[in-house]
């Protein structure tokens, strides 16, 4: 755990959970299961004088010129950044250890994305889990809304591109048409809310991790963890997001043949039981190891009305 140096540092960071447990920010995306996990206290005590570790995992494969434009902005609650790299040929592992040195570097032996985070939450070890892309499309500055949404009662938080002051600079028609029907079909699945199904950029308690194991390999990853996570009775929330165009490269998605996987991941996803029962884990807050301002915390409370840009 991560303690804060002050009262009044405190106090800032409880206004802004506090701010995100009334203002219409954030959206439920499932209602609570009666005695399930989500009946229960939030793993971290908002009132305590302790910040909890955050891990940042970022799969990569020759995204060099991408991240100078992603490490350095990580925010300061960022404690452990871990890069799972995919044998990239061009200087990806060197860059990543210039720009952080105390970046972990974790070698992938397999293939996907899906195998790719698989490693990285295998080796993470920070109370909140953040699975971000390399590519410079998510915003790192947004890390700050998830783990004080995750701190203000949530289990599982997804950005959302289609809650205000999310959007997208990125997405294609045929790519929102089909993340629409994709959208649809699993709420319809799964009977929740949500407005942005595929979105891959996610956070939670690291103590829910064993619950909602990753065993795809593909770009359906996203589709099987939003599942899993309400399948295991969690409490999902989703928080605005926005999506800036991939800086170098080209994106290795594939719309026609990653939304078929998607959908049959959906359709498989509908009888899947958690291995592990969801547990959470009170965190006592009594650490007062790696002093924290949480001054940047503060700056990210936006009191925008939410709303739905027309997915259901």
């Amino acid at each position: 755990m991560v303690a804060y140096s002050t009262h009044n540092q405190h106090d800032a960071f409880q206004t802004l959970v506090e701010s995100l447990q009334t203002e219409p920010m954030l959206v439920s995306v499932n209602p609570p299961h009666t005695g399930s996990v989500t009946q229960a206290q939030p793993p971290h005590d908002a009132h305590t004088y302790a910040m909890p570790t955050v891990t940042v995992v970022i799969p990569a494969r020759n995204e060099a010129r991408n991240l100078p434009h992603v490490l350095p902005q990580l925010p300061p609650i960022v404690t452990e950044v871990i890069l799972v790299d995919r044998q990239s040929e061009d200087e990806t592992i060197q860059l990543a250890l210039s720009l952080i040195p105390t970046i972990r570097i974790i070698h992938q032996t397999g293939r996907g994305k899906g195998d790719a985070l698989r490693c990285g939450v295998a080796a993470s070890t920070g109370d909140i889990i953040v699975l971000m892309d390399a590519d410079g499309s998510n915003d790192p500055q947004e890390i700050v809304r998830f783990v004080a949404a995750l701190l203000a009662g949530a289990d599982y938080v997804k950005g959302s591109r289609y809650l205000a002051p999310g959007g997208s600079d990125d997405i294609t028609g045929v790519r929102s048409f089909g993340n629409h029907l994709l959208t649809t079909f699993a709420n319809l699945l799964f009977s929740t809310h949500f407005t942005d199904f595929c979105y891959g950029y996610n956070a939670f308690w690291r103590c829910y991790a064993d619950s909602i194991p990753i065993d795809c390999v593909g770009f359906e990853v996203e589709a099987q963890l939003n599942s899993r996570a309400v399948r295991a009775g969690l409490r999902v929330t989703e928080a605005p997001s926005y999506e800036w165009p991939r800086r170098y490269g080209a994106s290795n998605l594939r719309p026609l043949r990653d939304g078929w996987r998607i959908a049959r991941t959906i359709l498989r996803e509908r009888v899947w039981r958690a291995p592990v029962a969801p547990i959470r884990a009170m965190a006592t807050g009594n650490s007062a190891d790696n002093e924290l301002s949480v001054e940047a915390i503060s700056t990210q409370s936006n009191h925008q009305q939410v709303r739905a840009n027309g997915l259901p």
